[in-house]
């Protein structure tokens, strides 16, 4: 296992740029949030259709009903455009930020005082962390696994631009074990995502408490933290809000695909753009990406043995689950699966457990219902494939992609819970 380490410690280090200061990042002065609270169907339909037409609006959260609260981010050259088109459909909304750099600036000096001499964050489990200071970290913590626990770092594959992508798996031995896979960051400007990932692998790895040694006692867990290590090292040197992932489209100027429109179930017939410059374009087949292609590998190896899937995202404090389709693609009946019923009871459970941390309030369901209508997510993909039955997506805290790092133990916290009521739940529905 120590060989195993060190080899990925080289790849990994391989990998390491030596300026990650940040001097090309993308400036935001003048970029605009604006929110929309949709108060009829016309409203909600017209929403729609501008996001999957046009490109020059970044919709961070998405119109599906009445009443939904609309995000859109939109820099300065554009907003006099969004205005006049929102204003033309009788749709009234706030800004609620008039310069989206007031707030990436102070969060740039912030990390920007850890770096040391050559480039590297000082790595903290409770702030924002390079792709290279975590692919060490994941290393020194499965080098510092004991028994009865074993801890491997493997890659899985590589990402366009030839990172690995690393899972963590914590083991123990025996034979006919069940487990549970958890990823993140398959967005990359999630980072409250990939940091609540990076807890959840301390707290298993370290058995902090009963509930991890009983989980890691009985289950084996499965963690990848980021799915997408080129957009997120990316989020950190050039465009902190980047999405997608950073392979260049043909025929474009526009790079990246929305890997979680990529995976090969149902794709490309809900909630999709076709257009490469879209945050939420599909790719140009099903499974067309390398990171996609990697995970789709992995679940479908794991598969048999997994009894659940955690995929993490932000934001909207939702815990949702298959399917994401529309009944015949037509938008407008969300699609259940068989087996909702006891999807909604884990849900349920996990929910609750999540609000009960701090009084938070969080939505539950049918990942269409609750949310709006996708294809080719992990989620879909992991239950409808790979054969995941308790397939669970997560919006963790929050009102923006941009959060403090103090909401990082908050996130955890939250989640970790949500894990332990999951897997008791589940436990209650097993024959």
């Amino acid at each position: 296992m120590k060989l195993l380490v060190c080899a990925v410690l080289v790849v990994a280090g391989l990998w390491f740029v030596a300026s990650e200061r940040g001097e090309g990042r993308k400036n935001y002065t003048g970029y605009q949030i604006v929110d929309i609270e949709t108060k009829t169907f016309e409203q909600v339909k017209y929403l729609r259709n501008l996001m999957l037409t046009e490109d020059h609006f970044d919709f961070w959260t998405e119109p599906a009903r009445i009443g939904d609260m609309v995000t859109i981010m939109v820099s300065p050259l554009q907003f006099r455009r969004l205005q006049v088109l929102l204003r033309k459909n009788g749709i009234q909304f706030e800004k609620r930020k008039e310069d989206v750099q007031s707030v990436l600036e102070p969060m740039w000096a912030e990390l920007d005082k850890r770096r040391t001499r050559d480039g590297r964050l000082v790595f903290d489990i409770n702030n924002f962390n390079t792709i290279d200071d975590i692919y060490a970290w994941l290393s020194t913590t499965a080098a510092a696994c004991s028994a009865p626990i074993s801890c491997q770092v493997r890659s899985i594959g590589s990402s366009f631009n030839g990172r690995p992508i690393l899972v963590l798996s914590i083991t123990r031995a025996g034979t006919n074990r069940k487990g549970f896979w958890i990823d993140a960051t398959i967005h990359a400007r999630e980072w409250i995502a990939t940091s609540t990932a990076l807890n959840l692998i301390d707290t298993f790895a370290r058995r902090a408490d009963s509930n991890a040694v009983r989980l890691t006692d009985d289950y084996d867990w499965h963690f990848l933290a980021v799915v997408n290590p080129d957009g997120y090292s990316y989020t950190h040197t050039d465009d902190r809000l980047w999405r997608k992932n950073r392979r260049p489209n043909t025929g474009s100027i526009c790079y990246g695909t929305d890997l979680n429109r990529n995976f090969n179930w149902k794709w490309g017939t809900d909630g999709v753009s076709t257009s490469p410059c879209s945050e939420i374009f599909c790719g140009p087949s099903a499974g067309s990406e390398v990171e996609t292609q990697a995970v789709s590998n992995e679940l479908q190896r794991l598969g048999p043995s997994l009894l659940g899937l955690v995929t993490l995202h932000s934001y909207g404090q939702m815990w949702m689950f298959p399917w994401g389709t529309t009944v015949n693609h037509a938008g407008n009946v969300c699609e259940r699966a068989d087996d909702h019923a006891q999807l909604m009871v884990v849900a349920n459970s996990a929910a609750n457990a999540v609000q009960a941390t701090y009084g938070t309030s969080w939505d539950r369901g049918n990942s269409c219902e609750v949310i709006y209508e996708t294809s080719g997510s992990t989620g879909d993909y992991g239950k409808g494939v790979a054969g995941i039955k308790y397939a669970f997506t997560p919006e963790l805290r929050g009102n923006n992609f941009i959060i403090a790092a103090s909401n990082i133990p908050l996130a955890f916290n939250e989640v970790y819970n949500g894990v332990i009521a999951m897997v008791t739940s589940i436990e209650g529905q097993q024959p």
